[in-house]
């Protein structure tokens, strides 16, 4: 590449580095928006019923925003080198609040599985907020190779101990699906780390055997399971939801039945506020809708890998690129469930679904980006592992 060719490639590169933490910023701001409008129509509901819970399901959610949007502006000014550093107590607390949802009279089971936390009337997931710890623990014994964390054990030995009690204890929880995530994000530190594929897909392949071995022993797992394969047969039964979020989708047609419109949501579609709320946007708004509302979460991906790929270390890189595949796949997943592509797993659809703990994982998500778009490095650096050795690529 000619040197003028080359200079104004890095003055484009510093400019969009510049400009990404704003766009990562407005696009969080667009999703919770549309959230937000998403939640008024389908709460709109509850009018007919004898309790007119609009209001209190609005004050709630503009609560949670509220207090992940300072979250969000406090981790943005935190240096996340000091969270890495002290992710072995940050990931403790974690492990102990998992355990506090077998407790009785604290932990509260919901769907069959016991991954709720009461406290004062409000519900929160603590799975949520480990994933957090357990990327910048990843982070801390995998990118920095820290030896003798734990009685001289190798750091691979480490993090592969760690992750399996975690999603063992998820697994006796019955989150089947948060165990499947925590197993991806794993397999994605062994990638970052330069792991050859001849490892981790035997890796990989391993841990879904695993979770769906588990999952065919657990009777109400084993039942959704079988009618994700057989939606025909129960459509009155376990595939209900799944058939309504799919009438849902195609009532809406490309333009949607407008605003408020949706049928769907009239008690007939379970968790439309939640996890299923995606098909009432589609059945009010339309195709043309859904696809910009899925443009965003593209370009919330892309913005975020773009932040991490700008990260000043390597620790860096990997908590970035970390949350970011944590916050896609979870919307990936969500999408495929109320699309009928995937059995039904109870996924929020980030930012815009109702609830507190998967907001505030995904607004704390975005002030580490954000912080590590702080501390940004103006080079473009990609590792590649060859043949066993480590080369990097400075463009």
């Amino acid at each position: 590449m000619h040197w003028l060719e080359l200079d104004l490639f890095n003055q484009k590169t510093k400019k969009i580095n510049q400009f990404s933490g704003f766009l990562l910023f407005g696009l969080t701001l667009t999703l919770l928006t549309v959230g937000i409008v998403a939640l008024f129509s389908v709460s709109g509901k509850f009018i007919l019923g004898k309790e007119n819970l609009v209001s209190s399901l609005m004050f709630r959610q503009l609560l949670w925003i509220s207090m992940g949007l300072i979250l969000c502006f406090v981790f943005s000014f935190i240096d996340y080198h000091r969270l890495i550093d002290n992710s072995f107590l940050l990931l403790s607390c974690g492990f102990f609040l998992l355990l506090l949802c077998f407790v009785p009279g604290i932990g509260h089971k919901v769907h069959g599985s016991s991954r709720w936390i009461s406290l004062g009337g409000l519900n929160f997931e603590p799975s949520e907020f480990s994933k957090i710890f357990l990327s910048l623990f990843l982070a801390h014994i995998i990118a920095k190779k820290k030896q003798g964390v734990f009685l001289y054990a190798s750091p691979n030995l480490v993090a592969f101990v760690v992750v399996s009690l975690f999603i063992c204890l998820l697994m006796i929880s019955g989150d089947l699906g948060s165990a499947f995530l925590y197993l991806l994000l794993y397999v994605l530190y062994l990638y970052l780390d330069g792991y050859p594929l001849k490892f981790i897909l035997p890796t990989l392949g391993s841990g879904i055997f695993v979770v769906l071995a588990v999952g065919l022993i657990m009777p109400e797992r084993r039942s959704r399971l079988m009618a994700f394969f057989n939606m025909d047969q129960d459509i009155q039964g376990k595939s209900y939801q799944l058939w309504q979020s799919l009438i849902a989708l195609g009532s809406g047609g490309m333009t949607g039945l407008g605003l408020g419109n949706s049928r769907q949501k009239m008690f007939y579609l379970p968790e439309s506020t939640t996890d299923f709320i995606f098909p009432i946007i589609g059945e009010e708004l339309g195709l043309v809708a859904t696809l910009l509302i899925v443009g965003l979460y593209l370009a919330f991906v892309l913005t975020a890998g773009w932040i991490s790929l700008f990260a000043p270390d390597k620790e860096g890189l990997m908590v970035g690129t970390a949350l970011t595949s944590l916050i896609g796949m979870q919307t990936l997943f969500n999408l495929g469930v109320v699309t009928g592509l995937l059995p039904n797993k109870g996924f929020p659809l980030p930012f815009i679904s109702y609830g507190g703990s998967n907001l505030l994982f995904c607004l704390i998500s975005v002030g580490i980006l954000l912080n590590i778009h702080r501390q940004r490095s103006f080079e473009f650096r990609i590792y590649v592992e060859q043949k066993g050795a480590q080369r990097s690529i400075n463009l």
